[in-house]
């Protein structure tokens, strides 16, 4: 009897430790953070870095906002900080890329790095990008009454023309761009792609807002070119967001109703100045 009671003691003081053990791992356990860049060059703006942060916690997917990423310019295995950034609501930072202050290797290959150092709960983490600089320049070309994009790609550092490479053509729309054409363009051994411009596509002052863009290239990254097409179907603008409406923002409150709501608070304090001056008369007599 003594010794079952000896046994049932020390099995108890095992799954004790076993459960504190459990307990402590589980306190200490720091969630994997996955961390996602995309190089994006705008030919007629700055260069940026798309970053996002997740992770996964209760077997969902997290979006980690509110931290540090450091961006990192890799060569020949040194490592050289360009700049910090915090990440929004969304898990989302953009860094401006200045190529001017970014050193590529031998072969022309730019290689940048976001860092994350770590948290309490979140695992240190890093994510790396290599590219090349793109040039891509891209015209409007009227030929026997037919609009078109020309396009062409180059290698920025040899000046050399990129062929077999797929290059989109749309137009910039509010919600969605409206590609022109459903093939896939793939630019010649020129670099070049030519792309119709059909009829009938309406635009504010008919001007077509066209985009090219070379899209999540494995050499290149993301290259776009935008210019302005007047070659729309004119349509008037009937917004009403800059003019003096009922439904407007506050600062674009109509005149009537500012005039109107000024007398009312005016003749309104008037009557009651007026109650209290007869009050003190009564008062007097």
């Amino acid at each position: 009897m003594k010794q079952w009671r000896n046994t049932h003691i020390f099995l108890m003081i095992i799954c004790f430790l076993v459960g504190l053990t459990e307990m402590v791992g589980q306190s200490q356990e720091k969630h994997r953070v996955r961390l996602k860049a995309d190089y994006i060059k705008h030919m007629d703006a700055q260069s940026i870095l798309q970053i996002k942060a997740t992770a996964r916690i209760n077997k969902q997917t997290v979006n980690i906002s509110g931290v540090e990423l450091t961006v990192i310019n890799e060569i020949d295995g040194e490592e050289i900080a360009l700049g910090n950034l915090m990440t929004d609501h969304n898990g989302e930072g953009m860094y401006t890329v200045a190529l001017n202050k970014v050193k590529a290797d031998s072969l022309n290959l730019y290689t940048l790095a976001v860092n994350f150092k770590g948290t309490d709960t979140l695992r240190r983490a890093s994510r790396s990008v290599e590219f090349r600089d793109a040039s891509l320049v891209a015209n409007l070309v009227t030929r026997d009454s037919v609009h078109y994009i020309s396009a062409q790609l180059k290698d920025a550092a040899t000046d050399s023309l990129l062929a077999d490479q797929n290059v989109k053509v749309q137009v910039d729309r509010l919600f969605a761009p409206l590609v022109l054409s459903e093939e896939i363009n793939m630019t010649d051994e020129n670099g070049t792609i030519l792309v119709s411009i059909p009829e009938g596509i309406p635009a504010v002052d008919g001007k077509l807002i066209i985009e090219t863009v070379l899209e999540d290239s494995d050499n290149y990254g993301t290259v776009k070119a935008t210019l302005d097409a007047p070659v729309g179907i004119p349509i008037v603008d009937e917004s009403t967001y800059d003019e003096r409406t009922l439904w407007g923002p506050r600062n674009k409150t109509p005149i009537f109703i500012l005039l109107f709501t000024g007398l009312l608070v005016v003749g309104t304090w008037g009557v009651i100045i007026y109650l209290i001056r007869i009050l003190f008369k009564i008062a007097k007599h």
